[in-house]
Formats: structure tokens, sequence, C-alpha cells
């Protein structure tokens, strides 16, 4: 059973655009790292602050900085005041921002019934209890010809009085990754904290960089497979999340001595005694962890039948910096620029003895072969490694990443006690972050039915404890 929602106050409902006159309507193409998206959810996230304050002086004395702060930003990361617009096949989508009419929508919200200490534990909850600070996306308008115009991003402020903050965000991943989205917030987070400093001693984040996408070119037709699949699926709708029953949601964090220890017994393991990187070792963790919670029971030992069945995690390698076009893609490029890997481990080998040392030197030596290899010329394969990926039993993948500093962001409140991945409930998603008090662990986010959470929290404290001895 679901969860019992508390009501949210609306308390203002505006749109939110740059201001006037600072950005002409402008066109962009959807690029081949952009397509892949067009069929899949919307990506949600959830930012909580400490405030004590009431809800009087959270409207009088934060939100008319955040809006405006917004608005400038807004200038700079247009797209996602914009709109995705699908004409009828055969033409494709691409993205338009038309000034003077599209704007973003933000949400102002009070609530006085919901525990917010509860709300941002890290305990497993209802995984519907977060909806209510999301946003939500405006539906999409139908032209007479045709023509889908789907809103590209909302946001929502929710004030619990005397409590605390919540920011958060609903997007159409098609316009833009998580490096982008980091780069988005920041710059936001960034004006507000310097609201009535001298522009001139503000240090802002790099601006970012739209006028890329023309010269990034499909390697082989890559987008057109998915374009395909997405005129087949296209309802007129956003995609949305389907809520699995008794789904829970929990945050775990493994401390810098427990990472340090993990790495250790895994280099005494491996026979070339080459150190691994933290994200690798983690992400090895986790998935053995979470791959042993989803395997019945009567199958933990592997079969003799099925002991060379293979479980796929897919990991994401940024494409900036490393595509051999004649200019380079910045790191500040506005849009997706990530290139999907697929790591494979024959499940005898990721249940075994030596588990996360299998799942950390195959994960290792994928990432090395995409950084080795020239991602142009291995695109036109991408889609078939993810239809291996789609078509195996517990696909895994990766949400958010601890060098994109989710919690370096501090609008004048401090940072925030809790930030969270919300559209891994959708199922598969690890959420992966750097630790919130700064000790440069590792936080992740997991959503699974009730009774499986309790076998996760098990074997990841069991595995805890092997690593330390």
């Amino acid at each position: 059973m679901a969860a019992q929602l508390q009501p949210y106050n609306i308390i203002e409902t505006c749109h939110i655009s740059p201001p006037k006159g600072t950005v002409a309507s402008t066109t962009l193409p959807l690029t081949f790292f952009d397509a892949p998206w067009l069929s899949l959810p919307l990506a949600d996230s959830l930012f909580f602050f400490s405030y004590q304050n009431s809800t009087e002086s959270f409207l009088q004395d934060f939100v008319p900085n955040l809006k405006h702060s917004l608005s400038i930003t807004l200038q700079h990361f247009f797209p996602y005041a914009g709109k995705l617009i699908i004409p009828p096949r055969p033409d494709p989508p691409y993205l338009h921002y038309n000034a003077g009419e599209d704007s973003l929508v933000f949400t102002v919200a009070e609530s006085t019934e919901t525990d917010f200490d509860q709300l941002k534990s890290d305990s497993p909850k209802d995984i519907s209890v977060l909806h209510g600070v999301l946003p939500k996306l405006p539906p999409p308008h139908v032209s007479p010809e045709g023509i889908q115009m789907r809103p590209i991003m909302a946001m929502q402020v929710t004030i619990f009085p005397g409590a605390g903050i919540c920011i958060g965000n609903s997007a159409t991943h098609v316009v833009a990754d998580g490096v982008t989205f980091s780069h988005f917030m920041k710059y936001w987070m960034s004006l507000t904290k310097s609201s009535g400093k001298d522009p001139a001693t503000v240090l802002l984040p790099s601006l970012p960089i739209h006028s890329c996408r023309n010269i990034i070119k499909d390697p082989g037709e890559v987008a057109a497979g998915h374009l395909e699949r997405f005129w087949s699926q296209n309802s007129a709708k956003h995609s949305s999340h389907v809520t699995p029953e008794n789904m829970v949601r929990a945050t775990f964090t493994l401390s810098r001595k427990q990472i340090d220890n993990l790495k250790s017994w895994v280099t005494e393991q491996s026979e070339n005694q080459s150190p691994v990187s933290t994200f690798v070792v983690t992400l090895a963790f986790i998935w053995v962890s979470l791959i042993k919670t989803l395997v019945q029971d009567s199958e933990t030992e592997a079969k003799e039948e099925d002991k060379d069945e293979v479980f796929h995690l897919m990991i994401n390698v940024d494409c900036r910096n490393r595509l051999k076009y004649t200019q380079p893609i910045p790191q500040t490029y506005f849009g997706n620029c990530m290139a999907p890997g697929i790591v494979s481990v024959k499940k005898h080998d990721l249940l075994g003895e030596k588990c996360v040392m299998a799942a950390s030197d195959a994960i290792t030596a994928r990432i090395k072969d995409m950084l080795s290899s020239d991602l142009l010329k291995t695109a036109p394969r991408w889609g078939q490694g993810v239809r291996k990926w789609v078509m195996s039993h517990y696909p895994t993948s990766i949400a958010g990443a601890p060098k994109l500093g989710l919690y370096d962001m501090d609008f004048g409140l401090g940072k925030p006690c809790k930030m969270e991945i919300v559209h891994i409930e959708t199922g598969g998603s690890i959420a992966f972050s750097e630790s919130r008090d700064g000790s440069n662990g590792v936080e992740i986010g997991i959503a699974l039915e009730k009774k499986k959470m309790d076998v996760f929290d098990s074997l990841l404290q069991k595995g805890i404890k092997k690593f330390a001895t």
C-alpha cells in the first residue's frame, strides 16, 4: 500500500523567462546523443535545505531573489525555458526557444503537515512520499497541423515552516545530461547566494556553450533507430513514471575509510595488484549487492545450467573533449554528450567468492576500452549493446556521479542536507553522489520492494564488515 500523501498548499504558480530582450528566438537541432532520451521518462531531482524561518519570511526574503536569479540564469541556459518541438514524421524533433513567449513554470508551495525530517531521511520510505514536492510539467500543446510542443522543465520550491525548504526539478532528459544540469544549478545557486553583492566581485561558473551542436555529426545514422522507436511510441504525452507497488527508497553512505578498506581488499585480490578508483570499486560493490538481492534465494548459488548467464551494467562516459572532431566539444557544452558502455559479467563470477573483484575488473576494463577507443567509430554499435542490456535479467544503470558535486548547491542557506534523484524509482538505477558531509565518501540511492530493501541492507552491512577485516 502506498503511503498517505499529505496535502500541499500551492501558494503561487508563475512563469519565469529570461529577462526581456536578452535572448533571441533560437532553434537547436537534436544530436545523436539526445535522440536516445526521446522515449524515456522525465528526470526528477530534489534538494533539501534546512530553514528555520516562517512562511512569511520565506516569501518575502527568499523567493523573490530565487525567482530573479533564475530568470538571469535562464538568459544563458535558455533551452530549459523552451520547448521540445515534435513535427509529424518524417521531420525530426528539435529544441526551440520563442522569445517573449516561452517560459519555465515555477511553483511555490507550503506544507505544514509533512514531517520534513522524515521526508529527507535516509531510512526506507514509500517512494510516493516525495512526489508532492516534485513540480508538474505542463502537458504538451498540439497545433492543428499536428505539431507537438512539449515544455522542457518545471521547478517547485516548497517551504516547511520552521524546518526546511525543498527545491524540486522535473525535466525532459532529451535537452541535456547531468553535467549540464549541475552546471545550470550551480550557476543559479551562485547568483542567488550573491544577491546584493557587487557583480564585479561575484565568481560565477563559466557560461554554457550552445554553438557546438552543428559540429556534432551523426557518425552512422545512430539517431535514426531512436527516432523510429520514438515515433512508434509517441502518444502526445510526456513519458512518465509508472509507480510500482510496495516500493521504497533508501540512501546508504560509504565512508572514506570503508571505501579505502574495499579498495585495499580488491587490490590485494587482483593478480596485477593495480589500484582501483573510488568510483569503480564502490560501483562494483553496490552492483554485486544489488544483483545478489534481486536473484532469488534459491538461485544464489549458480546452477550448472545457468552459470554462464551474463548480467549487464550500463555506465556512461562523458564525451566532452574526447571526440575526434575538428573542434573539441568543450566541458561547458549545453546538451547530452554521454556514450553508453555495457559492462558484462557472468553470473557465477558476479555471485562468487571474488564477486567484487570480478565486477571491479570488468568495469575498469570497459572504461579503459572506451577511453582508448575512437568513440565516434564505435557509436554505430552503441545501440546493439543497449539492446543487449535491455533484454537481460536485472539490467542496472547509474544516475548521477560523485564528480558532479550535487551537494555543492548553496543558495545562501548552506549546502543541502539531502538530495534525491527521484527517477531511480522506475527500477534498475543506482543513484550516485558525493557524501554530503564533505568527507570524500560516496552516497548511494536505491529503490526496491520493501522486503528486498531489507535484504540489500543486510548484504551491504555484511560486505562492509568483511572488507574491514
